[in-house]
């Protein structure tokens, strides 16, 4: 019989043991079928910054495994308790007494992974940071005086340092598992740098020696690096600062692999804690993604986009096209020191999951013309600024709801309109000769949502020259809160209920959201007796929805028609929604109010606003913006705090004049007009 096998048989004795004589002595105080004095079993994880990083709250982008690898256990039957701790090795771990707090507190049937090697190399007993042990796992020792400390100290070899916690945790009956180290984001020729010839193997050999349960780690992760490739390894699993410290997704795809080394354990029960290997777990999104514009290397960290890089599936990031964008090269290998730039406005895509993002764009200093930025569907993100630093927050969807069900999708919404629904971001960089250093996108999980709900008037419009106020909102607000516009044109109240457009804000919404919604102009086309009180009850409807989410719901009237300057063109609607934002006390937006206002000062310069007899160019749909801007600051002051330090002044009853005012137009046109500016 082999070592291995008689150090697990007696470690099984021994737990036996133990949990034998605990029930004796609390025999006479608790009943047989209580458990409840010894609770769960504890999974305790030590060992250095690459299992733990600081708070173990991802501190500068940095994240250990061990942070995230609770979401695979069945937390209702065993605790997971990360104390692995950056900056410590083998060694440090134990003569700090952070091992001692661990042992103080494990009991039978709990179970830890161990996992250094990081920190176990450099100095000894000089320096500021004496750390190392003895490279091996022999029984070797090294006595000396910490300088720093003046501490005298007898120095093991790092499979001692193992040894000695394996061992200790059998003494406890606990599990003791022995994990090679991560690998770092080192590469020669395609294959990641493995540890098999040190750290990786005194592990494996000092985990035999005690007869503990040994996992592969550094073999796994390796594999599983080089099949995703070393551009994305580098670019996204790996922190800009280094190659050692993993960023959450990097720490998501090691944790993963280590619970594949766990499922592969024949003689250790901790498997049976984990979830089913088909769970599906919570959806992420916490990927950064880095790109870096130029014809030279990337930056660390940061994908690396040329003039030729057209967006493909594969990769998920790319140009639309390509046609007119060059790229310069710098010496430096910062990633905003060269660029790509156009005499034309392009278009740059990445594949992201659905959810809201912190955008932060760098201009070259070479470029001195101002930039407008739009996503997805033409939403006005930046305007025409001079900053070589921009920051925005924009939102994605997708049509699907967690009940499977899905958002009824119009025909357009899958053609002309699809950027809206689709698994990528599209940012559209508009100007004077556009030019673009880098891009960080940011998941922004955490920042409240003011969702849109509305007609065509609402809805982005994905051509020139139509626009609408909710496309244009977006450049207002600050990257403290997010816009997500869900509108779609031909809209009514009843239908975005029953297409689930409604739905799917309210599976999103969190409380401290908001959600503002105009409907009238199809509404009142119903014909039935009770359209009106159809109307009315489905805005209360979702009001009260809204409420019961802890989301504050906004009502807006809705903006006369072209001819409502000589006319009321709405009805009752709009007084139906000012009776019912009173009845109900909450904040009202007047637009059809200051829109008529808007109009009658326009004058001989209303066609300047108008597309047709209902929808708006884009300066008349940015001036409709401004009105619920303005609005807000008095109707919703928690919402307008959010508002841009650069909002500019605006007094509806003395708009811009449209012969002053520019935005530089879109790339896609209505073949139907003639483009321009």
């Amino acid at each position: 019989m082999n070592t291995r096998l008689i150090q697990l048989l007696k470690s099984k004795l021994l737990h036996l043991t133990v949990v034998a004589c605990l029930a004796l002595v609390s025999h006479t105080s608790v009943a047989a079928d209580d458990t409840s004095s010894i609770g769960k079993p504890t999974l305790y994880l030590i060992g250095d910054s690459t299992v733990r990083c600081g708070s173990g709250q991802g501190g500068g982008g940095m994240w250990g495994w061990g942070s995230v690898i609770d979401r695979h256990f069945d937390t209702t039957k065993i605790n997971v308790d990360n104390r692995a701790l950056g900056g410590r090795s083998s060694r440090t771990y134990l003569t700090e007494g952070r091992w001692q707090q661990v042992l103080d507190q494990l009991k039978p049937g709990d179970y830890v992974l161990m996992q250094f090697g990081h920190n176990d190399g450099g100095q000894m007993f000089a320096g500021d940071r004496p750390r190392a042990s003895i490279k091996g796992n022999s029984d070797e020792t090294r006595d000396g005086v910490v300088e720093a400390t003046g501490t005298a100290e007898t120095v093991h070899s790092f499979g001692w340092y193992l040894r000695k916690y394996a061992s200790e945790t059998q003494q406890r009956g606990a599990t003791p598992v022995v994990l090679s180290l991560i690998p770092r984001d080192r590469w020669i020729d395609g294959k990641v740098i493995r540890a098999s010839n040190d750290y990786g193997k005194w592990a494996s050999q000092a985990a035999e020696q005690v007869g503990a349960e040994f996992i592969d780690l550094n073999a796994i992760v390796a594999e599983r690096y080089e099949q995703d490739g070393q551009l994305r390894v580098h670019a996204e699993y790996f922190t800009p600062k280094d190659h050692t410290h993993t960023s959450r997704t990097g720490a998501m795809v090691n944790a993963a692999c280590v619970v594949a080394g766990i499922r592969n354990l024949t003689s250790c029960d901790l498997k049976d804690y984990l979830l089913p290997s088909d769970t599906k777990l919570p959806e992420e999104s916490m990927t950064v993604r880095r790109f870096d514009f130029g014809a030279g290397e990337a930056a660390r960290g940061y994908w690396p986009v040329h003039a030729d890089t057209v967006y493909n599936s594969d990769t998920g990031y790319g140009f639309e096209s390509v046609d007119g964008v060059v790229a310069s090269k710098s010496s430096d290998d910062a990633p905003s020191t060269d660029y790509c730039q156009s005499e034309q406005p392009f278009y740059f895509s990445m594949a992201l999951p659905e959810g809201s993002y912190e955008v932060q764009v760098s201009v070259p200093e070479q470029h001195a013309g101002p930039t407008t930025v739009r996503a997805e569907l033409r939403r006005l993100m930046v305007e025409q600024s001079s900053d070589h630093t921009l920051v925005f927050t924009v939102n994605i969807r997708q049509p699907r709801l967690p009940d499977g069900s899905r958002v009824r999708l119009k025909d357009r919404e899958t053609k002309k309109e699809a950027w809206a629904w689709d698994d990528r971001l599209t940012l559209e960089f508009n100007g004077d000769h556009p030019a673009v250093s880098s891009i960080t996108v940011t998941p922004v999980a955490d920042r409240h949502t003011l969702f849109l709900l509305g007609d065509s008037t609402v809805a982005d419009q994905p051509l020139e020259p139509w626009g609408s106020w909710g496309q244009m909102l977006t450049r207002f607000f600050a990257p403290s809160v997010v816009v997500a516009n869900h509108s779609e044109s031909g809209e009514t109240v009843r239908g975005s209920l029953s297409a689930h457009r409604f739905d799917k804000i309210f599976s999103l919404a969190k409380p401290g959201d908001y959600l503002m919604v105009q409907f009238g102009h199809n509404d009142m086309k119903k014909t039935s007796p009770n359209a009106l009180e159809q109307y009315r009850s489905g805005l209360q409807q979702v009001i009260q929805q809204a409420q019961q989410l802890g989301m504050t719901p906004i009502l807006v009237t809705s903006m006369e028609r072209k001819s409502g300057v000589e006319h009321d063109t709405l009805g009752a609607y709009p007084q139906t929604v000012r009776d019912l934002a009173e009845e109900l006390d909450i904040p009202l937006i007047d637009l059809h109010r200051d829109s008529k206002v808007l109009y009658a000062e326009l004058g001989d310069s209303l066609d300047a606003a108008f597309v047709d007899g209902t929808h708006h160019t884009s300066y008349g749909s940015y001036q409709l913006a401004r009105c619920i801007v303005q609005q807000l600051t008095q109707q919703v002051p928690d919402l307008a705090a959010h508002l841009c330090s650069d909002v500019p002044e605006f007094e509806v009853s003395a708009p811009p004049s449209p012969a002053g005012w520019t935005l530089p137009a879109s790339p896609k046109w209505d073949p139907n007009f003639k483009e321009s500016n």
